[in-house]
């Protein structure tokens, strides 16, 4: 999986490139409690956000050969079909995997540089429910990771410097941005976009997530635990859902426990993982409904 994000039902998850755009919703044992086709096909959905309405935005923003004119938003309300809202760089194609929603409805993109480098684009207004006319993005400034020593993820060390993912708290006090092998966490002053940017400019809070084969998902909890996901590589190990608690600054986070399904965070366990379930290759048995996945660069 690309992108997840956390609904009233459980966990929301979407693939990337080369496989349908569809939302699945999973149960507390990481099997799938229903499928939703989003109606427009996403060229490669990298990343998932969900508003405060309870839709859902699709960052159709992977453009690995840097050849797009224009990326796109596609927003799946909460009944009827997805529409989609078009955007376009002031400097150029580039490849992102990290959406921001802030509560001010204008999205906050991060691409994927690599070496823990990222810029930032915005947009002036609120996102409109759909636009053929592509909306402009702003430069916004960039943010830099600190190095890590986290094993896990593709590309060796490589991967520890590659934005795959993002994600706002449901207060909108926190931003994570993940990369293979981390999550690292912002704090934010405000409810706009133009917060968001500034919060990017802090020092972050490191929450290693250790031994994803290809980590490109994180999300908030209701409760402000973290989870975290990734894509199987073909041949790979199976990927795993895990619910992280969130650290307290001066907290280290140990070796994930392995073999349960996401549970609800022990607020007196602050600072470790307390869940994981094997996501691999699921399937529906009912529907027939199969959540492939392939490697991604």
């Amino acid at each position: 999986m690309s992108g997840l994000a956390v609904g009233p039902a459980g966990p929301v998850v979407v693939n990337d490139s080369g496989n349908a755009t569809v939302v699945y919703t999973l149960r507390p044992d990481c099997s799938v409690a229903s499928a939703r086709p989003v109606g427009v096909r996403g060229r490669d959905v990298e990343d998932l956000a969900r508003g405060a309405d309870g839709t859902l935005w699709l960052a159709d923003v992977g453009d690995n050969d840097r050849e797009r004119s224009t990326v796109a938003l596609i927003r799946l309300p909460t009944t009827g079909p997805g529409t989609v809202v078009r955007l376009s760089y002031p400097d150029g194609a580039h490849d992102a995997e990290a959406l921001l929603l802030a509560a001010d409805r204008r999205p906050v993109v991060v691409t994927k540089e690599g070496g823990g480098f990222g810029r930032v684009y915005t947009t002036d207004r609120p996102l409109p429910d759909e636009s053929s006319a592509p909306v402009p993005l702003r430069a916004a400034g960039e943010v830099r990771l600190p190095p890590s020593t986290t094993d896990g993820g593709p590309a060796s060390f490589l991967g520890r410097g590659l934005i795959t993912g993002g994600a706002v708290s449901d207060d909108g006090r926190t931003v994570a941005l993940r990369t293979y092998t981390d999550a690292w966490l912002f704090p934010v002053d405000g409810p706009t976009a133009d917060d968001v940017v500034a919060g990017l400019r802090a020092a972050p809070t490191q929450v290693p997530l250790p031994g994803e084969p290809q980590g490109e998902a994180v999300a908030f909890t209701a409760d402000g635990g973290l989870l975290s996901a990734g894509e199987s590589p073909s041949g790979g190990p199976a990927a795993r859902l895990r619910e992280v608690v969130v650290p307290a600054p001066a907290s280290t986070v140990p070796a994930p426990v392995e073999g349960r399904a996401p549970a609800a965070p022990d607020t007196d366990r602050r600072g470790t993982v307390v869940a994981a379930a094997v996501l691999g290759v699921l399937v529906v048995a009912s529907g027939g409904v199969l959540l492939a996945r392939r490697r991604r660069r």
